[in-house]
């Protein structure tokens, strides 16, 4: 069995929701510690929680969680693909796994059962698995250690979703609806009648 690390990239402002998005509660959770505690729950370890606005208040958040720690990306300003960077130079320096889960901070409907699935089509053969929700394919996603150093070079806001379309043919998707619901908005909030944490 590979062993598979996890990211969890938490480091974005929130510019439309206003505050910290990272710590809407759902069913009784920050998301944030949702996403940590579902990587963990998949078997995913170590689980890094990639922080970078709003750190002082979100970090807090993931107290008692064994086998997760925070990294603050210094770059957070300069968008998504630093923080990736941040999360994999951390966990590349500090584990020998086989592989990496990338998951966001702000996907609710994202729990352990949907990663156990993306991380049991990873093996010596496939060694890039996308969620594929939309007609379209994203993250979560886990690949292979070996293309670590390359995805550490990306640059921008796009994290690894071109990269990931250029090498759609050698992608294994996973059909993982749920993957498409994310928090930007107020809106969003009201459509999953999440509680947000000013209430």
């Amino acid at each position: 069995m590979p062993t598979i690390g996890a990211i969890v990239l938490a480091a974005g402002p929130s510019t439309r929701m206003g505050y910290p998005k990272q710590l809407l509660m759902h069913e009784g959770e920050p998301l944030v510690r949702r996403a940590a505690i579902a990587a963990a729950g998949a078997g995913a370890a170590p689980v890094i929680v990639v922080l970078g606005a709003d750190a002082d208040q979100i970090g807090p958040a993931l107290t008692g969680l064994p086998s997760v720690t925070t990294v603050f990306n210094r770059d957070w300003q300069t968008g998504l693909a630093s923080s990736l960077a941040a999360g994999l130079r951390e966990l590349t320096e500090k584990s020998s796994c086989d592989g990496v889960l990338v998951l966001l901070g702000d996907q609710p409907l994202v729990d352990a059962p949907a990663l156990e699935r993306l991380l049991a089509a990873f093996d010596a053969e496939h060694r890039i698995i996308a969620s594929e929700y939309d007609q379209t394919m994203g993250v979560p996603v886990v690949f292979g250690r070996e293309h670590a150093a390359e995805l550490m070079r990306l640059t921008g806001d796009s994290g690894a979703g071109r990269w990931l379309r250029a090498r759609a043919g050698a992608v294994t998707r996973v059909p993982f609806q749920d993957a498409a619901v994310d928090i930007d908005t107020p809106q969003d909030v009201d459509r999953l009648e999440l509680d947000d944490n000013e209430s």
